[in-house]
């Protein structure tokens, strides 16, 4: 799934940068990092802390923005499919959101972002996961790279120079 995410009160700055200074956002790594990591890591908090439902995971849909590469102006695509989620935890409301019908997803990532707004002491825990995630991201990039870079033609050696 490729995607962002809108974690509105996610209080991550921080961005995971490669050797080519490539960075990824904070809210790709939620959107795109393998689920399973975000289930322990929410199932752990919901053990611990006090965990309420602010708004079920329900779809929604939301319009997508992007930006002309020619005059550098922004339009709206259309609209895309996602699943939202707002929880509490110990009285701090967090928000996940989606892309595609993913409950799971919106569910994990508002109680993530719960959380860590709240200062949690699983923040440490939150982050350092963040960045695993975000690690792994960028070497999965530079592998699909590399493979489309392996079948560019080059015209140059083609006629010989």
């Amino acid at each position: 799934m490729i995607g962002i995410i809108a974690v509105y009160s996610l209080p991550i700055t921080r961005k995971i940068v490669d050797k080519e200074m490539k960075a990824v956002e904070p809210q790709e790594i939620l959107a795109e990092g393998r689920l399973d990591v975000w289930q322990q890591l929410t199932a752990a908090i919901e053990v611990r802390h006090n965990v309420k439902t602010v708004k079920a995971p329900e779809t929604c849909l939301a319009m997508m923005q992007a930006v002309d590469s020619v005059g550098e102006t922004p339009f709206y695509l259309g609209e895309v499919l996602m699943c939202e989620a707002a929880v509490r935890v110990d009285g701090v409301i967090g928000y996940g959101f989606a892309l595609e019908d993913d409950p799971e997803r919106a569910w994990c990532l508002a109680v993530l972002d719960a959380a860590l707004a709240a200062g949690l002491p699983e923040g440490r825990e939150i982050r350092a996961a963040i960045d695993g995630e975000g690690r792994q991201l960028l070497e999965e990039r530079r592998l699909v790279q590399d493979l489309v870079a392996g079948t560019m033609v080059r015209f140059a050696v083609m006629e010989g120079q």
